[in-house]
């Protein structure tokens, strides 16, 4: 890896880590009302949104997401349960989980973001809009270990995440917006069998809905037509 790639991944990764830092007080306490000359705002679908005094989204017309980070809930342990040694989650289990909710989300969003027209790149200029956005509060009801003669596990909820989410000038590094918001995912109100595919697929919802909402700001700063 090239010095000016460690020097982007070093940056992003301490955006992340603000993140994470910001994400916890918020979600901890009285969130505070202004954070480096961002002011708080009340937001009709997220639950905590920050942004830039007379900050406009206009202009930007490609995205440049950088790699996202993912940390579980700190309550979360998920062989809490789990006699069977062979069916326990392995700290390599963890970071695969880590590296497809990361993987998962960057696709929902180069996915629907790019059929709105807004391109995922790789450099920065005066029209992409930088986003670095990290999942933290991971906790999954009932991880899926692909075993022989695994147990059935069922459960009402396949668990909840929060996404911590900044957005900024590519350019001039300043910050736009910062959000924040919780997810639970849908309680169905009977039992179903717990799986890789049923938690994913949730994931991915909570994924579709964030992205939807990012693209609906884009495309109401550049005063274009809802996408179809």
């Amino acid at each position: 890896m090239s010095t000016p790639s460690l020097a982007r991944r070093s940056i992003a990764l301490a955006l992340a880590l603000s993140l994470f830092a910001l994400g916890r007080s918020v979600l901890a306490a009285d969130p505070p009302e202004e954070f480096e000359g961002l002011k708080r705002v009340e937001h009709k679908k997220l639950d905590h949104f920050y942004v830039l005094p007379a900050a406009d989204l206009a202009g930007y017309k490609r995205i440049r997401l950088d790699p996202v980070d993912v940390a579980f809930d700190k309550n979360w342990n998920p062989n809490q349960y789990e006699r069977s040694p062979s069916r326990k989650i392995t700290a390599s289990d963890m970071e695969k989980i880590k590296s497809t909710v990361a993987t998962e989300f960057r696709k929902v969003f180069a996915e629907d973001l790019g059929e709105a027209g807004y391109k995922l790149v790789d450099e920065d200029g005066e029209d992409v809009l930088r986003v670095t956005a990290a999942i933290i509060n991971l906790y999954i009801t009932a991880p899926d270990k692909m075993t022989a003669g695994r147990s059935r596990t069922y459960v009402t909820s396949t668990g909840h995440m929060t996404l911590a989410i900044a957005l900024r000038d590519s350019v001039t590094g300043q910050f736009l917006v910062r959000a924040f918001d919780s997810v639970q995912a849908r309680d169905t109100g009977n039992f179903m069998i717990s799986s890789s595919v049923h938690n994913l697929g949730d994931a991915r919802e909570a994924f579709h809905r964030w992205a939807e909402i990012l693209r609906k700001g884009l495309d109401d700063a550049n005063a274009r037509p809802p996408s179809t």
